[in-house]
């Protein structure tokens, strides 16, 4: 019989405000050299609820890593903790903000927040199960218009609908490495692994996987993507260049020289604001995204920043490091 899964929240309260001469911010999370990286953020569409995926590090009472997902209140400035199953690596919220959708080594799990209850498959058992996937998810979004969530991973993208089961869409596509869905319901913008495509980027519809465009143009990998407003999209590449590209027709439209070995891109919905972070780098780089000029670089964490998220308004940009510590920056609009 398999073993109950549990989700017990644990508040933990406190935020400190800091201000230096690189711009703001306060810290949701200090910083602690023994704790491991934050894996990702993702912002409510209200802007009232923060979730992090972070680790805990190896705990005596159970086999391997425990990890954590953290969801912030800005209403009530409290954080709230719990022990996920298995290691996640990347997380969303319902456009209604009602459901938490999270990817761990086992597959794809929903969180009901309206009761802080963890949901999933029905096991024969009675106990609850991720929906599987056969191969490793990395990335999941909601779709803008509808429960479906998007999850996209080493044997391609898969859907899940509320009422539903976890299916396979646009098969023959494996090694799904970034994914993003627009907020107007233009489509999602996909990033592949394949060996003879690795520099390719690619916007399909979110209902079919019918294909929009191709973004040709980067010299090397393509490492990450998103929806940058007005029917734009960036991305970033092992080639030290920011793209930005026209989605429908796959035109480029700017190019920005970055520092080297870019790990993730976040744009801000209106376009105008583009956030980098880079290996070994305990910075964040902003770039203007129309001027390709940058705007300032934000420094304090003290550790190699590894997750970036805007908030929906466009006005905060929320950091996770690896020294555990999570920051929120006020954004120049």
């Amino acid at each position: 019989m398999a073993r109950p899964r549990s989700f017990t929240w644990l508040p933990l309260l406190g935020v400190w405000l800091v201000a230096c001469g690189t711009g703001s911010y306060t810290v949701l999370v200090p910083p602690n050299q023994a704790a491991a990286p934050v894996r990702d953020l993702a912002v409510a569409r209200d802007g009232k609820r923060l979730a992090m995926a972070k680790a805990l590090g190896a705990q005596a009472e159970h086999t391997g890593e425990a990890w954590e997902l953290g969801v912030w209140s800005v209403d009530q400035g409290k954080l709230d903790f719990g022990r996920a199953p298995g290691e996640v690596t990347s997380a969303a919220f319902s456009p209604d903000g009602g459901m938490l959708a999270f990817v761990s080594q086992d597959g794809l799990w929903f969180m009901d927040m309206n009761g802080n209850k963890l949901v999933g498959a029905l096991g024969s058992d009675g106990g609850l199960s991720a929906f599987l996937h056969m191969g490793q998810l990395r990335r999941v979004r909601f779709v803008a218009a509808g429960p479906a969530a998007l999850a996209c991973g080493s044997d391609g993208v898969v859907s899940h609908r509320s009422q539903g089961n976890l299916e396979k869409v646009w098969l023959g596509k494996p090694e799904c490495t970034a994914l993003d869905v627009s907020r107007d319901g233009l489509g999602v913008a996909l990033v592949f692994g394949l060996r003879d495509e690795h520099n390719l980027a690619e916007i399909r519809y979110a209902e079919t996987g019918a294909l929009i465009s191709e973004l040709r143009g980067h010299q090397d990998t393509v490492i990450d993507i998103c929806f940058a407003g007005h029917g734009k999209v960036a991305t970033a590449s092992r080639d030290n260049t920011i793209r930005v590209w026209q989605a429908k027709s796959g035109q480029s439209l700017q190019m920005i020289s970055i520092p080297p070995m870019v790990t993730h891109l976040a744009c801000s919905p209106a376009g105008r604001v583009l956030a980098s972070i880079h290996s070994n780098d305990p910075t964040i780089h902003l770039w203007d995204a129309e001027r390709g000029q940058p705007i300032g670089v934000l420094s304090g964490h003290g550790g190699t920043v590894t997750a970036l998220a805007i908030s929906p308004d466009g006005s905060a940009l929320y950091s996770g490091a690896e020294n555990g510590s999570i920051f929120v920056w006020s954004l120049p609009r």
